[in-house]
């Protein structure tokens, strides 16, 4: 059975993990309210944003009309490449049967 030391070799004090390497239960509490960890910071601008968005209703039908707006776009884009394979195909029918006769 070897014997290792349970402090680091910087003489730091020991860090709470589990098997797995991942910071144990309690440790996770610990930093709550961690401010100046930029992941705390965006998830709590992400949950204002959301919150202003789900609850205002000038941003929401702001928000929709702009939706339809792009989805409509893109419904003509794709029904005019449709018409264009469709031209294609009907000009080289045409070829097709001119070069028969």
């Amino acid at each position: 059975m070897s014997h290792t030391s349970k402090y680091p070799p910087d003489g730091g004090y020991p860090t709470s993990t589990n098997t797995a390497g991942y910071p144990a239960a309690g440790a996770l509490t610990q930093g709550w309210f961690a401010v100046s960890d930029p992941g705390y910071i965006k998830g709590a601008l992400l949950g204002a944003g959301l919150t202003y968005i789900l609850t205002n209703q000038k941003v929401q039908r702001a928000l929709v009309k702009g939706v339809v707006t792009v989805w409509t776009a893109v419904q003509g884009g794709i029904e005019e490449v449709k018409e264009q394979i469709h031209d294609v195909k009907a000009e080289m029918s045409m070829k097709g049967d001119a070069d028969k006769t």
